[in-house]
């Protein structure tokens, strides 16, 4: 039996240019049985690709798929995208069919994966639907959608190679009329342009877990979309058969780059902290607790929700003009969101202008049958930046409210409410929330951070014309980017003796203030500093807490409490 992974020299070409004729050829390589089990060649016909493509050079061939770009039926092509409704249908298909020749009488079964057409065959071939060899399977379909909030550089990231057989692809055809932006309501940001594609996943694949984000490699074709069938609508949707399929690793993130080694933290962690300095103004301390804001990580041990540091910055200037769409018009948030964008792969940005709030959906809800997106279904890690500066005075209807509490449950308990016809489904998320305000949030997060007068003014006085941010060079902000996403994924523990001694901290602190007559330090307050110890460690690259980071978190809590209007006497009862 010939090896699945023998290819000719020319192999990537041809995957690439006719994926499905590749197929049949590997197909015909076997003896099929009558008990032929379809997912047995399905394996196989995954390892092959995987292997033809396992190079990043060779991958990097593969066509990017864009519903801005001219692409082939046909062809290969890849989709970093995220799974928006991983039940959007089944489709019952004939996996294996007995054909024969209307010309010759002869026999033979073709293989009919990753393509909605019944076989690869002649039109003198007809399908033997009574013959025994026949076998149906069933594929799922996902309604998948580039990643919300995506930076412009890690989409450079997934678009590296325009190479010479791209554009030769391109010039072969048109995608047709079925190539549109279609399902406004299934992508969660309004009015921000996207692609969007039915996956059709085959045995032994199943469709990934709402919300991830995942690259595909696999068939494209305009399609069907049995959905729409249903309601009259015969019109052929993009579609992309996928071969195989991989949830995004953080390596992704910098993959050209060296790995990280323990040696390099520190001064990864000084540049990036000398960088944000640098956006806000001078302000060293709302630098660092934006950091660590970045570093932050919701990892579930048990039944708690550890690692998360949801972030207020107060006393940002507000903005002066109303928002229509969701992009800042406040010069001053704009310029704090773009330096987060330079940052990480995904982020959002969501102004609280009072008709946006009252039109808008934030939670995802399938009432009706089909899950519609709302703003808060977004990809696991997503830096969502709130602009409550431009909260005017005015009315808030029942949506908005029911939007405000779903992004102060977010902050709070890490999850979303999706809206089902029966009951509302709690799933987990994991954001960066990060609010701008300029006085007192209407929203409680975990931390609040008075930005400095300096960095105040210094902010105010962007124009509204400024240009985007201006990175660094690429090479260190490729540095800044891996050392962001590595540290914020390193395991963590707390051993036991340092914990012993921050809970005897915590008694005296307590004990002490309490013979003052002073306000004592809360189980909040104490777990917040565990938070900040925590991202301080894995910001230099520590495995463990140790009583350096320790006794550097309660020192910056100390400034920053410092720096903080002092609480009422309301606040410290709430």
């Amino acid at each position: 039996m010939a090896s699945m992974t023998q290819t000719a020299p020319d192999s990537t070409t041809e995957h690439i240019r006719a994926p499905l004729a590749v197929i049949h050829k590997l197909f015909s390589m076997h003896t099929v049985e009558t008990d032929y089990v379809a997912t047995d060649f399905g394996k196989l016909a995954q390892s092959h690709f995987q292997a033809v493509f396992a190079d990043r050079q060779a991958l990097q061939q593969v066509p990017v798929y864009d519903q801005g770009r001219k692409i082939t039926p046909g062809t290969l092509v890849r989709f970093r995208c995220m799974v928006q409704d991983p039940a959007y249908g089944e489709e019952l298909h004939l996996a294996v069919a007995r054909m024969t020749n209307t010309a010759t009488g002869e026999e033979r079964c073709a293989f009919s994966q990753y393509t909605d057409a019944e076989h690869g065959l002649g039109a003198e071939w007809e399908v033997d639907y009574g013959a025994a060899a026949n076998v149906f399977t069933e594929k799922e379909v996902a309604y998948c959608v580039s990643v919300p909030g995506q930076s412009a550089w890690a989409r450079g990231v997934d678009n590296v190679s325009e190479s010479a057989l791209d554009s030769a692809l391109e010039s072969l055809s048109l995608s047709g009329d079925g190539n549109t932006r279609a399902g406004a309501d299934k992508y969660p940001i309004p009015g921000e342009q996207h692609s969007a594609a039915l996956v059709k996943f085959y045995a032994p694949s199943t469709a990934p877990r709402v919300s991830s984000v995942i690259d595909v490699v696999g068939v494209y074709e305009l399609g069907a979309n049995t959905r729409a069938q249903e309601a009259g609508d015969e019109t052929a949707w993009p579609c992309i058969h996928a071969i195989y399929h991989s949830e995004v690793h953080v390596d992704d993130v910098a993959s050209a780059l060296p790995a990280l080694q323990p040696e390099d933290f520190a001064a990864r962690r000084a540049m990036c902290v000398e960088y944000v300095t640098s956006v806000l103004g001078g302000d060293d301390l709302a630098a660092q607790y934006v950091l660590l804001h970045l570093l932050s990580r919701t990892v579930r041990v048990q039944d708690a929700k550890v690692g998360k540091l949801s972030l207020n910055l107060v006393n940002v200037p507000p903005s002066t003009q109303p928002n229509t769409t969701f992009a800042f018009n406040s010069p001053a948030s704009r310029w704090i969101g773009d330096s987060v964008s330079q940052l990480v792969p995904y982020s959002v940005r969501v102004p609280f202008d009072l008709k946006l709030l009252n039109k808008s959906s934030f939670v995802p809800n399938a009432e009706q049958g089909d899950l519609r997106a709302g703003v808060l279904q977004l990809a696991a890690g997503t830096a969502l930046v709130c602009d409550e500066t431009c909260l005017n005075e005015g009315t808030l209807d029942e949506r908005g409210v029911r939007n405000l509490h779903a992004v102060q449950t977010a902050i709070l308990d890490q999850s979303v409410t999706y809206q089902f016809p029966f009951q509302p489904v709690e799933m987990p998320t994991s954001l960066r929330i990060l609010v701008l305000s300029a006085g007192k949030s209407i929203l409680h997060s975990d931390c609040v951070v008075h930005i400095s007068d300096a960095a105040r003014r210094f902010l105010a006085d962007i124009p509204a014309s400024a240009a985007d941010v201006r990175p660094l060079d690429p090479m260190h902000m490729e540095q800044l980017r891996q050392y962001i996403e590595c540290a914020r994924h390193l395991e963590f523990g707390i051993p036991q003796a340092v914990s012993d001694v921050i809970s005897t901290e915590y008694a005296e602190l307590r004990r002490a203030a309490h013979e003052r007559g002073e306000p004592m330090m809360s189980q909040e307050e104490l777990a917040l500093t565990v938070t900040v110890a925590r991202l301080i460690s894995l910001g230099k690259g520590q495995a463990e807490l140790n009583i350096e980071s320790w006794n550097e978190a309660v020192a910056l809590e100390l400034r920053r409490k410092c720096r903080n209007p002092p609480a009422s006497k309301k606040q410290i009862a709430e």
